[in-house]
């Protein structure tokens, strides 16, 4: 193996510990939840909207932080996400009132957003160009196994010490271990040369791809978005309302929060597998195939009374509820070009964003209207199989430009002829 091999591995292992230690701590928030209500006697619907501010920060920042990674490089960006998410926990720790945690979250949620699921793809789309799946699904490995490992640790210390020192616990490995792992090994690309500045434009316009504002006028791009779209929509709407659901079902709530927990055993082994797919099938028919696995995962809930199916549903349903963010880039890659990656994903998460937000208010409104989840059930199947079609009528990058050369709209489009 070449140094430059290793040095490239390296920086996948960096991603990992990366996702790892950001991203536990966001999924293990609800070990927060009741504490911090209890200390302050807020109601649950308060704290509720004060940590969804995090979620919408994050939405609303993508595009611009993606810009900003395609001006400035992603480790920079990365450096200055990461210290973010650091502050805000450490901030969590001494605040004491609704608008200080609101302000908390809101740089949270930016800073979420620049040091994980947007630059990873970046570099790691950057390092390779053979075994960029397998590359993606490791990196982005680390989020289910985060939610594992970091949940357990913040359950552990916030029910021996309060969630003051939980979060404290919380920005510690960001701190002393993401921070300078980031700065010592972290590399946008390959070639570590500087060139000036004309250099450089030579350079990006070479690399095969539309600007942003062509992106926009080209029909794949508005399918990926609407891909995007209807599956945050589903996974999320799902997600929030499924303990609820399984309790519905007579589950009792610590059977229906293992079944819960389980998936994310299984997401770990989806995001790990998903990418030798990727590289084999492209990204676009593995994106396609995912969506359709999911459907049918949300259909088996219908019969989820009975546990063998239950556990079915665990299975289908985790092996591919975290594989998206290792699959977007190569399908945004396969149909859009890389010349432009990072604004594009960081617009593509905007539309996940209004997934985030519409999935559970939907969800809430069909069971306040008929006293059923069933009816949500359907629709979600029902959009991941959308989903899906939208994802499969995308085209090639040498055809999207061909098509947008015929309607004579003439944008500067990199040379293929690489």
């Amino acid at each position: 193996m070449s140094g430059e091999d290793r040095r490239k591995w390296i920086i996948v292992a960096v991603l990992f510990a990366t996702l790892f230690l950001i991203w536990g701590p966001i999924n293990a928030s609800g070990v927060f939840f009741v504490p911090v209500v209890r200390h302050f006697g807020w109601s649950r619907a308060l704290f509720s909207l004060l940590v969804a501010s995090a979620p919408l920060a994050a939405g609303v920042s993508s595009p611009w932080i993606g810009s900003a990674m395609d001006r400035f490089g992603e480790r920079r960006i990365m450096l200055a996400g990461a210290a973010a998410v650091a502050i805000s926990f450490l901030a969590l720790s001494r605040a004491e009132s609704v608008a200080a945690f609101l302000a908390i979250f809101i740089l949270l949620g930016a800073g979420i957003t620049a040091s994980t699921i947007i630059p990873t793809a970046l570099v790691i789309t950057n390092w390779f160009k053979e075994q960029r799946g397998l590359a993606l699904g490791i990196a982005f490995a680390g989020i289910p196994f985060g939610g594992t490992g970091i949940t357990i640790l913040a359950s552990q210390v916030v029910q021996r010490y309060g969630f003051r020192a939980g979060y404290v616990a919380m920005a510690l490995p960001i701190i002393f271990i993401v921070i300078p792992l980031l700065t010592i090994f972290m590399r946008t690309r390959p070639s570590a040369a500087k060139i000036d500045r004309d250099a450089r434009a030579a350079v990006e316009a070479s690399i095969p791809g539309f600007e942003v504002r062509e992106a926009f006028r080209t029909r794949s791009f508005w399918l990926i978005a609407i891909g995007e779209l209807l599956f945050a929509t589903a996974g999320v709407g799902l997600r929030v309302h499924l303990i609820p659901y399984l309790t519905s079902l007579g589950y009792t709530p610590t059977a229906a929060a293992e079944i819960f927990g389980a998936m994310f055993i299984f997401s770990a082994i989806g995001s790990f597998g998903v990418g030798s797919f990727a590289d084999r099938l492209g990204g676009r028919l593995t994106l396609a195939t995912i969506l359709v696995v999911a459907a049918g995962g949300i259909a088996m809930l219908l019969g989820a009374a009975h546990f063998l199916v239950a556990c079915g549903f665990v299975v289908i349903f985790g092996l591919v509820r975290e594989t998206g963010p290792a699959v977007v880039p190569i399908v945004f890659g396969d149909s859009l070009g890389v010349r432009r990656l990072g604004g594009l994903l960081g617009i593509g998460a905007l539309f996940n964003t209004i997934g985030f937000a519409a999935g559970p208010v939907i969800a809430g409104r069909i069971f306040d209207r008929t006293g059923s989840y069933h009816g949500a059930l359907i629709l979600f199947a029902g959009l991941a199989l959308i989903a899906a079609l939208a994802i499969r009528a995308t085209v090639p990058l040498a055809e999207e430009q061909a098509r947008v050369a015929s309607q004579g709209r003439a944008p500067a489009l990199a040379s293929l002829d690489q």
